[in-house]
Parts: structure tokens; sequence; C-alpha cells
């Protein structure tokens, strides 16, 4: 053989002996297992290097018996030397690269190592990725710990402190995966705080999760703030699934918890107060007769006060309009005869009060009424009264 032809033997030799040894990534010792030379090969590179380690074992064959165990020793060494490295470019690929093959093979028991390097690392090119991957991996045994996140960020919003917004959005959404009712406090917090398609996804969120949505609002309206009570009220008639003959009934306790807030602090109820006499109204939900007259008379006491506050007034007159109940019609009757009584006396305000009430005496059209409504149309009244007393008075059922 001459001397060429030796080298080029050799040559061939050593360059499939090379070839093999980098598709295969182990170095030759026997008894190791592929996933021992993979990590022997990933411990002993330099940081430059290690994701060259993890980019060949990704190619391998079969990356699929051991990849996801060797991106879990990564995410291990990430954190065990994010102090000196949290910044350092390499040490960012190798992050990327190991999330990514966790999420590849849902590698579940990597699950917490994912979310613990999404807390140690505040470079956003990190949690996105791991935001990304978090679907492929053990969502519900995080689920308490993104709860956790989401309600220091709202937190912190409050006082006017900084947030990362922009990570609240695929958290809230990843929560409407596999999330459970423990999730509602948070989701139902955020809705409140943010605006936009940060409360939208809240909300959307919120109407996922598998639980008593109308269990939970109802709590809230009892035992919260004010503007908290409002916005439990509304999120539960949003909701897609409520039934239909749930809506005046919860309507009824959101009506009962505002009449029993102090009077020097109703102004602040007043909003659920009229959201709620609205549904009564639109439902004709007559349970709630007792709430809406003990409504009707507080307002009657405050009309008497500041006649200027007479809308509240009217809101419960033609509520009580729309409850067939012989109660209703007989408080009216009662108060329409006061004002006919001093009908030259009334003033603006308390005209359009009485036109209510004549409006709503006709809807009732209880024949009990046809007297003072008789006697209105009598009266001088402005002309509109008169016109809609004996429109209502041709009502009445005999």
């Amino acid at each position: 053989m001459t001397k060429k032809s030796t080298i080029s033997v050799l040559t061939l030799i050593l360059s499939g002996g090379l070839l093999f040894a980098q598709a295969s990534g182990r170095a030759g010792n026997p008894g190791e297992t592929i996933l021992q030379s993979y990590e022997r090969n990933f411990v002993r590179a330099s940081l430059s290097t290690k994701v060259n380690v993890l980019f060949d074992a990704g190619n391998d064959e079969e990356a699929g018996e051991f990849y996801g165990q060797l991106c879990e020793l990564a995410l291990r060494f990430v954190l065990d030397n994010a102090a000196l490295f949290h910044d350092d470019p390499d040490m960012i690929n190798i992050t990327v690269t190991a999330i990514r093959g966790i999420g590849r093979y849902s590698f579940y028991s990597a699950t917490e190592l994912a979310w613990q390097v999404f807390l140690r690392f505040p470079d956003n090119v990190i949690r996105y990725e791991i935001l990304e991957v978090l679907p492929e991996l053990d969502l519900q045994s995080l689920t308490a710990k993104i709860n956790d996140f989401i309600l220091e960020q709202n937190r912190r919003y409050v006082p006017g402190m900084p947030v990362e917004t922009e990570l609240l959005l695929p958290l809230i959404a990843i929560l409407g995966l596999h999330g459970d009712v423990s999730c509602y406090p948070v989701l139902f917090a955020s809705s409140i705080l943010y605006s936009g398609v940060l409360q939208e996804e809240a909300i959307n969120t919120f109407y996922k999760i598998d639980g008593d949505v109308l269990d939970f609002c109802i709590g809230v309206i009892i035992g919260s703030t004010p503007e908290e009570k409002l916005a439990a009220f509304n999120l539960a008639l949003n909701w897609e699934w409520i039934p239909e003959d749930e809506r005046g009934g919860l309507a009824e306790t959101a009506l009962e918890v505002a009449l029993s807030v102090p009077g020097d602090r109703r102004a602040e109820i007043l909003e659920l107060s009229e959201a709620s006499l609205k549904i009564i109204e639109e439902e004709g939900w007559v349970r709630a007769l007792p709430q809406v007259l003990k409504y009707y008379n507080q307002s009657v006491f405050v009309f008497r006060a500041d006649p200027l506050l007479f809308k509240p007034l009217i809101n419960a007159i033609n509520c009580l309009g729309k409850l067939k109940s012989a109660d209703a019609a007989q408080v009216l009757i009662l108060h329409l005869g006061l004002y006919n009584s001093r009908c030259s006396e009334l003033q603006k305000e308390e005209l359009d009060v009485v036109l209510a009430m004549i409006h709503a005496l006709g809807q009732l059209a209880y024949k009990a009424s046809y007297d003072v409504l008789n006697y209105a149309s009598l009266l001088p009244y402005p002309e509109q009264i008169i016109a809609a007393a004996r429109d209502a008075a041709a009502k009445l059922d005999w």
C-alpha cells in the first residue's frame, strides 16, 4: 500500500469515528446510556457550547426517550447559576432551548422547574418562551402559583407600583385551560382593576372555568365593597348560562343587600339598587315585592327631603307597575290619592311622580284603582296627566 493510500484510509476511519461520536452524543464510555453520555457532554461543555449539546441531543433519533430529562438537567444548571449569568446571552440561549425541549415532549416533571425559571429570570424572551410551553405541561400543579403571581401584580397595581401587565394577559388566558374555582377571586379582581383587553380576558377566562358562577357572585354581592357588589352582579347577569328563572332571584338578593346599607352610605350602593330594580322590573319578579316596596318607601323619604332626587322614586314606581300584585296597587292608590288632594300645589317633579303612578296603575289594571284614577282625570292637572288617568282607567279589569 502506498503512503498516499495509507493516509486516505486513516482519514476515512477517523472521519467515520468522529461522525459517529457527534451523531450519538457519546464519548465512547462503555455501559453509558444515551442520556448519561449527553449529560456528561453538557456538564463538560463551556457555557457557550452547552447549547450545542442540547441541539445535538434534540436531533438524536432516540431523543424522545431522554431529551426531556436532559433539558431538565439544563434548567437546573440555569437556576443554580442564575445569580452569575442571568443576563448572559449564552445562558439565555441554553434556557430557551431547554424550555422548548420540555414543551416539545410535554415533560411534566420539569413543570415546577420551568415556573422557578419564570420567577427567577426577568428577561421577557425567556418568560414568553415559558408561557408558550406551559399549556403542554402540568398546568394543574401550577394553578395556585399562577394565581399568586397575578394576585401580587394586582396588589402592586392598586397603589400605582410597576406591574408586568404584558405577562398578565397570557397568564390569565392559561388559567382558562386548566383552572378551577380557586381562580375565581383573582380573575374577578383583575376584571375590576384593569380595562380593555386585559379586563375582557379576565372576564372570558372567569366564564370558561367550570364552577358555580352564581354562587361565587352572590357571595361577593353579600360580603364585599359597593364597587365589587355591582361588578359581581353584572358578571352574573352577563353569564351566558345563567338560567332565566335565576335572574330575578339574583336581583332580589342584590336589592336586599343594597337595602341593608345604612342611610348615610346609601349613595354608594345606589347604582346596584337601580340595576337590580331594573332586572326585577324586566322579569316581573313578584317574589321581590317586599324589597321593592321597601325601596319605594326609602325613595319617598329621600324625595320629600329633596324633590330633585325624584328618579329613584320613579324607577321604583315603574317597577311596581310590572309586579302583578294587589299590594303594589294599594300602595300606589294610597299615594296617588294624597297627591290628588294637593293637586294645585304640586311642583314639576311631583307631577312627574303622579304621571308615573298613573301609568303603573294602568299596567296593574286592578279595578280598585278606578276611583282615584277617575278623580285625577277631573282635577286641574296638566292635560298629559288627565289623558293618562283616563287611559289607565279604561285599562282596568272588571
